[in-house]
């Protein structure tokens, strides 16, 4: 006798977890996955790592400080550059953390956003398989460039001490990051002390690395899960012109597209008040980050690799924002366009155009993404940042 067992059949669409992965997994190993239950342990946590990593943090300063009361120019310049990265992960560990319960309903939201295209049709599962990937995309931009970033410091100096070992005995021992440390001058280049700081340093590294995939990522897989509910609500309106079998159908189907419309305008409030904050800190201090490195080269008379590769990182940290958050408005501006497009007049019923209009009316105020509501987040932005890039360095070269 057969026993016949039927295998539950797999979702194609799965939670956000599970679809990004790789943000998840940085935003719980960075202590900023939004827990509500756990945020004073990972507030702890967090502190705790931080204090391990305060020897660093205290040579750092102490040694930028030098550097600026003996107008060592060269130097302060290039530890300003990293102060920036130290600036921007210490407000976004902490803030994310404090907003843990406003964080939390977003990645909810595309979770239950996701799973419930496993019952929709095809055509709406297309929708979705292109705006999952634009996300992955961002996703892996994120991945990709706090690991160039933090990677390139001890890879470089490792490179550069294995070529010079080569040709002699007695080479440079280079420091992840090369500074004076207070207290310790004498023996910061002797052995074990200089081994041991070595791996100390890239233990920091591994510490920056997932909080920028993290929470960065986030930002743009958000964004496009928004563009991808208005590209929904808009095709179900299209929709239901197209095969609604009766008024009443019709009606029935603008009204669900005006419940996701509304659906889609929530989400973007709750974005917007998440990643605010967020952003106008990317905003002040990104552009201070790239006339550092502008000015850095300046001095230095030559190209240099390692601070060349961090300003053109520097570049790209806030070219994704503006570029996620641009195409958001775009789309936003396309919406009342494409819900004119439908065949509305072929129907003639008044209270179905009435919706429409409304729907049209709603579409009219812009879907902008700005710093805490003092900057908007676009591509006009992004232009403005490296035109006052140059000029700061323009100015400080003057």
């Amino acid at each position: 006798m057969e026993i016949k067992t039927d295998k539950p059949r797999e979702k194609k669409f799965k939670t956000f977890n599970e679809t990004f992965s790789l943000c998840a997994f940085a935003l719980a190993f960075a202590f900023l996955y939004p827990n509500r239950t756990n945020a004073v342990k990972r507030a702890v946590i967090i502190t705790l790592i931080i204090l391990f990593n305060g020897g660093q943090l205290f040579w750092f300063i102490t040694y930028t400080l030098k550097c600026l009361y003996t107008l060592d120019i060269l130097n302060f310049a290039r530890n300003m550059t990293l102060a920036v990265v130290l600036i921007l992960f210490f407000i976004k560990t902490y803030y994310v953390i404090y907003a843990t319960k406003d964080f939390a309903p977003i990645l909810i939201k595309m979770s239950n956003d996701l799973l419930a295209a496993n019952e929709l049709e095809e055509d709406y599962q297309a929708i979705y398989e292109e705006h999952i990937r634009q996300g992955k995309v961002g996703q892996i931009s994120w991945l990709l460039i706090p690991i160039v970033l933090s990677a390139q410091f001890p890879i470089y100096a490792g490179i550069c001490m294995s070529i010079e070992s080569i040709k002699t005995d007695n080479f440079t021992r280079l420091m992840v990051h090369d500074m004076e440390l207070l207290f310790v001058e004498d023996i910061q280049s002797e052995t074990p002390f200089f081994q041991c700081m070595f791996a100390y340093n890239c233990c920091q590294c591994i510490v920056l690395v997932p909080n920028y995939c993290g929470f960065d990522g986030s930002f743009c897989i958000a964004t496009t899960h928004l563009r991808m509910k208005l590209k929904l609500m808009t095709h179900k309106v299209h929709r239901a012109f197209a095969h609604a079998q009766n008024t009443n159908e019709l009606r029935k189907m603008v009204n669900e597209a005006i419940q996701d419309h509304q659906d889609a305008l929530k989400f973007y409030k709750e974005m917007q008040h998440v990643y605010g904050p967020w952003l106008f800190a990317v905003f002040m201090l990104t552009s201070f980050m790239i006339s550092f490195n502008l000015y850095m080269i300046y001095l230095l008379k030559r190209v240099d690799p390692k601070y060349t590769l961090f300003g053109l990182v520097g570049v790209l940290h806030i070219y994704l924002p503006c570029h996620y958050a641009s195409t958001l408005t775009k789309v936003g501006e396309e919406i009342g366009p494409d819900l004119y497009d439908t065949p509305w007049e072929k129907w003639a019923d008044p209270e179905v155009t009435k919706l429409l209009i409304f729907m049209i009316a709603r579409a009219q105020k812009t879907l902008i993404v700005t710093g805490n509501g003092l900057v908007v987040f676009n591509m006009e932005l992004f232009k403005s940042i490296i035109q006052s890039s140059y000029s700061f360095f323009t100015l400080i070269t003057a």
